[in-house]
Order: C-alpha cells, then sequence, then structure tokens
C-alpha cells in the first residue's frame, strides 16, 4: 500500500487487515480482542500475472463488501470466493513458502 523510509503497509487481501511492517526488522504488531500478534514478512517472490490478478480482484471484491454488506438484500452470499479465487489463494499458500527471503 505504502513505502516510507522506516515502515512497508500491506493489506492482506483475503481479511483486509492491513499491517505497518518495520522496515529494519520486516515485523509488525498486530492486536485483535486484546491479543497480541507479531507478523513478518516472509516473501517478497512476485507473483505470477494472471495469480497477481485474481489476488486484486481479491481485494477488490473485499473492499466492496465492507461498503456494501450492510445494505445489500443479497447477503454475503454474493461476496463468496469464486474457483478462480480459491484457486489463486491455494497457489500462494504454496507459492510464497516456496521462496522465503
Amino acid at each position: 500500500m505504502s513505502v516510507t523510509e522506516t515502515m512497508i503497509q500491506a493489506k492482506n487481501v483475503a481479511t483486509q487487515i492491513i499491517y505497518d511492517f518495520d522496515r529494519q526488522t520486516g515485523v509488525a504488531d498486530w492486536y485483535v480482542f486484546s491479543e497480541h500478534t507479531t507478523c513478518t514478512i516472509d516473501s517478497v517472490a512476485p507473483l505470477p500475472v494472471d495469480i497477481h490478478e485474481i489476488m486484486l480482484s481479491i481485494d477488490r471484491k473485499g473492499r466492496e463488501s465492507e461498503y456494501r454488506e450492510a445494505e445489500d438484500p443479497d447477503g454475503p452470499e454474493q461476496y463468496a470466493l469464486t474457483d478462480e479465487e480459491r484457486r489463486g489463494l491455494l497457489f500462494v499458500s504454496y507459492f510464497y513458502p516456496a521462496f522465503p527471503i
């Protein structure tokens, strides 16, 4: 999302959670329900173009659902993952561990 001298701001497209990673350590602190978790950047390998496009599609869908869920008569079913989106998420779950920093 953005990069400064001290921070890399990134978003998990599947959850829409935004992380602020320290550029020196690669670590981000995350707090949810009073629980502290650290997240680390473990890969920066570029995705194949088709998978990258799928991830961008998941991100768009996530951003749109945040704004429309409350007023949408069709409910959350329309935001369910497509077969292509599932394929993309499965791909990245194997791809990034294969290309660690």
